[in-house]
């Protein structure tokens, strides 16, 4: 395979000037043109959405998926001319996060993705949301494979049946092998009910034994679909990889997709997800020579890329990009009008699932914004809303499970579902004021980020050492007593030990409520006793 630098990539706008002829047919007889559209971490967004990114005043509106239809099926029709290729690929983490892919259990989104033709599709952590026979039952609607090497069935050791490691296309005299992987994380990230009697294994054994078979049935090229992002800085992620390698620390699992691309060999193209960071050019490993992809998540682009494959050798020999700024297609409608026929079909099923979802339930009179550490009003306002539902004494919830922010003005159920759209209940725990230091201190140890919290205040010094650097601790107008027994609130999927919560596992059964009540439902009954929001910082967390 070539290098990046010998390359001959082709910048060329706008879409469609690609598909009609861009490259005289001559300079093509020696080049078989191999078009990809790949998605990740869609989370349902195949709706019309706005794009409050781009002007927060006045959002352009994005197609969503009848938009990204309609690129597709142009293209298809014009690579019929051409003699060209055309595969559809996702990276998992389909249907979880609107009410349109979580009411329906996701078969809205797969009955998508079938209409659009999706070639394949690897199994993603949050697929798995609403339990295991909920994803058997989506690959039955599908109606291409969906892959994951790693994942197994506990008690036999082999694949799940639900998914393919592999699966081989041919098309155009070329032979395709594309193998998907799931994070191994996923063990981690789901409620254990959810994946009971699964294995999620581990990535590089999963990937290379995949990669070897497609070889020995003699393909001529190899696509990695994996639920698994490059680094977010990819300069830094490869240099403390060369680093690693350098000190002999070599992972097998647990891998992000850059990781993967530097130890397999074999994978001529990688797509890959679960962070939600798009890169408008694919990242090359340097060895290997392995083209990494990864486009942003919720819906709002469409990845394209053209492989340019040599007839005779059957080898990649280049690669060409869509558009100005690279591979990713922002899916405004003023740009990319959406198919009309799927964008009826999608805005009826929305209409069924949505009924009450615009109904203004309350107003904030400033911007209810989030953070990845420390407090922020949109922290507050979830475990305030946990302590007036429970009656706790204290409250904490993490980070990652607040996906958005509310403006100031109205307020509807629509927001809240954008904010958690998860579906966690809240659990309340009985607790040692020892106990309950102990779990927080676990949240600030080392490198951690903290947690969200209500019902009291934590100063901490990070100079200090693990396990010792909480400097005061108060719930509500005390001094946390170490014996002393408190109610603590927090939702269902810390309570099961997830996003570093494992001390929570200690807790015994006699000793804990599962209350049953939604956290949204939580929060928008907070806001409608509550209406107008003032949330301002109350210093509850304090960080030295």
């Amino acid at each position: 395979m070539m290098t990046k630098t010998q390359f001959n990539k082709c910048f060329i706008y706008p879409l469609l000037i690609l598909f009609f002829g861009s490259v005289p047919a001559t300079a093509q007889d020696d080049m078989q043109r191999l078009i990809i559209f790949y998605t990740n971490d869609v989370h349902g967004g195949i709706t019309e959405q706005e794009a409050d990114f781009l002007n927060p005043d006045f959002p352009p509106i994005l197609g969503g998926g009848a938009a990204a239809a309609n690129i597709i099926f142009r293209a298809r029709k014009e690579a019929e001319k051409r003699g060209d290729i055309v595969l559809v690929l996702d990276a998992g983490d389909i249907f979880q996060g609107t009410p349109l892919g979580t009411k329906t259990e996701g078969q809205a989104i797969i009955e998508y993705m079938n209409r659009v033709g999706y070639d394949a599709a690897t199994a993603g952590n949050h697929d798995f949301d609403l339990g295991k026979e909920v994803f058997i039952n989506l690959t039955k609607t599908a109606k291409f494979p969906v892959l994951s090497a790693n994942l197994l069935d506990r008690e036999t050791r082999k694949v799940f049946s639900a998914v393919k490691p592999y699966t081989i296309i041919e098309r155009g005299g070329l032979k395709i092998g594309i193998f998907g992987l799931s994070t191994e994380a996923t063990e981690n990230m789901s409620f254990p009910d959810n994946i009971a009697g699964l294995d999620f294994s581990a990535e590089a054994p999963a990937a290379q034994k995949a990669v070897d078979a497609l070889r020995e049935k003699g393909v001529d090229l190899v696509i990695g679909l994996v639920h698994m992002g490059l680094p977010y800085d990819v300069q830094e992620g490869y240099a403390d990889l060369k680093e690693a390698q350098k000190q002999n620390i070599v992972k097998a699992s647990y891998l992000n997709a850059m990781e993967l691309a530097s130890m397999i060999t074999g994978i001529d193209i990688l797509f890959g997800g679960h962070i939600h960071r798009g890169y408008q050019e694919p990242w090359e490993d340097p060895e290997n020579h392995t083209l990494c992809f990864q486009n942003y998540g919720n819906g709002g682009n469409l990845g394209m890329t053209i492989i340019k494959i040599d007839k005779e050798t059957k080898s990649i020999a280049g690669y060409e990009l869509p558009g100005r700024d690279g591979s990713l297609l922002l899916l405004t409608e003023d740009e990319f009008w959406p198919d009309p026929e799927i964008a009826a079909d999608i805005k009826r099923k929305q209409a069924e699932v949505e009924k009450g979802y615009d109904e203004v339930i309350g107003f904030a009179e400033f911007n209810i914004t989030r953070s990845g550490e420390g407090t922020s009003p949109m922290s507050m306002l979830l475990c305030d809303a946990m302590l007036e539902a429970t009656q706790a004494d204290f409250a904490m919830t993490n980070f990652g499970g607040i996906r958005a922010e509310i403006k100031a003005g109205p307020i509807t159920p629509r927001d809240l579902f954008k904010v958690m759209p998860f579906g966690n209940s809240l659990v309340v725990m009985q607790m040692t004021g020892e106990f309950l230091k102990q779990v927080v201190e676990s949240r600030v140890a080392g490198r951690h980020r903290g947690v969200a919290i209500g019902g009291g205040r934590v100063e901490y010094d990070t100079s200090r050492p693990d396990g010792n650097r909480i400097t005061s601790f108060m719930v509500g107008d005390y001094p946390l007593y170490p014996k002393k027994v408190y109610r603590v609130t927090v939702t269902d999927y810390l309570a099961e030990g997830n996003s570093g919560m494992d001390l929570l596992l200690q807790v015994n059964e006699a000793n804990i409520a599962r209350t049953g009540i939604l956290l949204r439902e939580a929060v928008s009954q907070y806001i409608q006793n509550h209406s107008p929001l003032r949330i301002k910082n109350d210093g509850r967390w304090i960080k030295h």
